[in-house]
């Protein structure tokens, strides 16, 4: 087994070699024994394994308790029927909704210029095509390319 090999068994099963597959364990620890490399990050997976697996850190009830009241303590201080976030509100920011109203009509109205300026209006339309079906089993559009 190559280092490579090795590292990607590794990183695919850990560093425990009970969890590794039964075929790989041989040669798994004649690659531990002949590189110190391997050793090092084998010595470094046990750490992280350690962090993953070990136990919870243990938290003081007085702390639950402080952030509990201090939850509690906000939820109530939230009136209940407070008008909920909408968009506009989150848009535009907390403005009188006439403004909010002339603001948005006014971004129509300049969108609806500029587009309507961007069309020449000089130049002539291109010629339509009739399209025409020569049978109830035609399923495509005609458009007189063979496709």
């Amino acid at each position: 087994m190559t280092d490579s090999q090795f590292l990607q068994c590794m990183d695919a099963y850990g560093a425990d070699p009970v969890r590794w597959p039964p075929e790989l364990r041989a040669a798994a620890e004649q690659a531990l024994a002949a590189s110190p490399a391997l050793r090092a990050a084998l010595r470094e997976a046990e750490a992280f394994d350690g962090l993953l697996g070990g136990l919870p850190p243990v938290v003081e009830e007085a702390r639950v308790s402080r952030l509990l009241s201090v939850v509690g303590e906000a939820a109530r201080a939230t009136p209940q029927n407070a008008a909920p976030e909408t968009l506009m509100v989150l848009l535009l920011g907390r403005m009188p909704r006439r403004m909010a109203a002339t603001l948005c009509v006014t971004l129509v109205a300049l969108g609806w210029l500029a587009g309507s300026l961007a069309l020449p209006t000089g130049l002539p339309r291109p010629p339509t095509r009739d399209v025409a079906l020569l049978s109830d089993d035609v399923v495509t559009l005609f458009d007189g390319d063979s496709r």
